[in-house]
């Protein structure tokens, strides 16, 4: 079986596309694989410039894309200027304040003067990239003991995140540490954010020996846990996790982790990943299921499932769950494949 998935330099031109459907699907790519290409900024900025609506632009899904000296300059003069307003200009300040605290500083005291509010948050970004380790690891199990019980919305979330990359660049905790607190977690408990955080980690820093436990954190009702660790799972992104996720997803009755197993597989870019979806959706009689491996297929950039997909489509699926006809419609323009229907599937989505 040939193998015909997407490539990160193949996606790279489509973020300059002049179909925002097209470009959006790109980025959409890069965030959701973290298969982050050099360059990928740039094009971006270039296309939000010359975009006639600027709040059409998935910048929302590009707040962990890699900054340099020059994008952050950018930036600063779209921010400055105030050429860009609305959502794009608060996704802008994001993406902004998550670039290393090595790119915020050249900039704070010219972000002072015209976004106090965002210098300030920039302020404390810098600080957390100051610390050593010991520090690092005292400040993030402080502050995940200060956010036990909390809901979602009221964690300190961004700040957390800075502590993860900051641990995971200075090595601030162990790949047995984290090992330990990830055996020690209680999934069940929704309250206790260790568990999120630490597969978090276990992700960045790519530990292949947390994959077991990941996979069994894809079954939790805790969502944010399943999310977190099915982020881990495409981060980490090796022949391991594909065999068993397929594996684990074959024998499987939980609907939720069939869902989220089907996702991380799509996210892979890989070949083998794209062979494991396919073969799981020749097998899979639950529409959703099907629907949802489907969109995978398309998602991950699959030339030979466009036409399983296509008469997916026209025989019924759950569209309820997800419009395969969008995702199947990046997937054409970017393999270079004509369907009669694509034109008009595209002006519904407009």
């Amino acid at each position: 079986m040939s193998i015909t998935m997407h490539t990160s330099e193949q996606v790279i031109p489509y973020l300059q596309h002049d179909d925002s459907i097209v470009s959006n699907g790109a980025i959409q790519y890069f965030a959701e694989t973290f298969n982050y290409a050099d360059g990928i900024m740039k094009l971006l900025l270039s296309k939000l410039r010359s975009s006639a609506n600027p709040d059409q632009t998935y910048l929302h899904m590009a707040y962990q894309f890699p900054q340099t000296s020059s994008t952050v300059a950018e930036i600063m003069d779209m921010l400055r200027s105030g050429s860009v307003k609305g959502n794009a200009r608060v996704h802008l300040a994001q993406i902004l304040l998550n670039s290393a605290p090595t790119l915020l500083e050249p900039v704070l005291e010219s972000l002072q003067t015209f976004s106090p509010e965002t210098a300030a948050k920039a302020e404390e970004h810098i600080r957390i990239g100051q610390l050593n380790q010991g520090e690092l690891k005292a400040a993030f199990e402080q502050m995940l003991a200060a956010s036990r019980g909390l809901d979602y919305g009221d964690l300190e979330f961004d700040y957390l995140d800075y502590l993860v990359n900051e641990i995971v660049k200075k090595q601030a905790i162990s790949s047995k540490q984290v090992m330990k607190k990830l055996d020690g977690a209680d999934p069940a408990d929704p309250g206790n954010y260790e568990a999120v955080y630490y597969a978090q980690l276990a992700g960045k820093m790519k530990l292949s020996a947390a994959v077991p436990i990941l996979i069994e954190y894809l079954a939790a009702d805790n969502d944010l846990l399943a999310e977190q660790a099915c982020d881990a799972l495409v981060r980490i992104g090796t022949e391991d996790v594909i065999t068993r996720l397929a594996a684990r997803y074959e024998t499987e009755q939980d609907d939720y982790f069939k869902l989220y197993a089907a996702d991380c597989l799509g996210r892979i870019p890989l070949p083998s990943a794209e062979m494991s979806v396919i073969r799981l959706l020749q097998k899979e009689k639950n529409l959703t299921h099907a629907t949802k491996l489907a969109g995978s297929l398309c998602f991950m950039g699959s030339k030979q499932s466009i036409p399983v997909v296509a008469k997916l489509i026209e025989a019924g699926y759950d569209n309820d769950f997800l419009d395969l006809r969008e995702p199947l419609y990046i997937n054409c323009v970017l393999n270079g494949v004509s369907l009669p229907q694509l034109e008009g599937w595209r002006r519904t989505f407009l």
